[in-house]
């Protein structure tokens, strides 16, 4: 008896010592959450696939590195081969363009560098005078990421020839049909009126 009383105080002292040493001891650190894996995909827009030749449009990128210098390139194809010539540089190339200073437009550019905000987007207006196709090109200088679009120019549409309506003639018609419709019905009353002052006056005529 006093053997197992022994071994089992030994046993409840060991549990007790155990117990404490494991809330004794220090919590495990949890892994910090990572940021999300593969980062965005970088990508190229416009604000118009199809616009009219001078028509002012804007480009707009995303998923570049954070304050990155990025590259764009404009390759003109024209609409109809042989039709035109090609795209002569007038403005743009190798031009700085922060993102504050979006409002600026650059006429028919062929490379301009423009550099992206803190979350990596940038935006470019442009306007191209002559047609044809254009492929933009965006280059992350530092990253190497890649993306492009297109865009086409065309030819702006004459506006159409203004005209008179052609129910002023029916209403100028209807008008006048009322118009007269009113006078003889103004003349009839005034007929009827004079035929009965005539029949008063040639019964008071034969009375007397």
């Amino acid at each position: 008896m006093r053997l197992s009383r022994i071994i089992g105080s030994a046993v409840a002292t060991l549990a007790t010592v155990g117990a404490f040493a494991i809330a004794g001891s220090p919590a495990q650190a949890q892994p910090l959450p990572q940021p999300p894996y593969p980062p965005q995909a970088p990508a190229l827009t416009v604000s118009d696939p199809t616009v009219e030749v001078g028509e002012t449009f804007t480009v707009f990128g995303s998923g570049f590195g954070g304050n990155e210098l990025v590259r764009l390139t404009f390759t003109r194809t024209p609409l109809a081969l042989g039709a035109e010539a090609a795209v002569v540089d007038t403005g743009g190339v190798g031009a700085m363009l922060p993102i504050a200073q979006a409002p600026t437009v650059y006429r028919d550019p062929t490379t301009i560098t423009v550099r992206a905000n803190v979350t990596g987007e940038f935006s470019v207006r442009v306007r191209f005078t002559r047609t044809g196709t254009v492929t933009i090109t965006a280059t992350g200088l530092t990253t190497g990421r890649v993306a492009s679009t297109t865009v086409s120019i065309v030819q702006a549409q004459p506006p159409l020839p203004v005209t008179g309506s052609s129910t002023g003639p029916q209403i100028a018609l209807g008008t006048m049909l009322l118009i007269a419709g009113a006078l003889l019905v103004l003349v009839a009353v005034a007929w009827r009126a004079k035929g009965r002052r005539r029949g008063r006056s040639r019964e008071l005529t034969s009375v007397g």
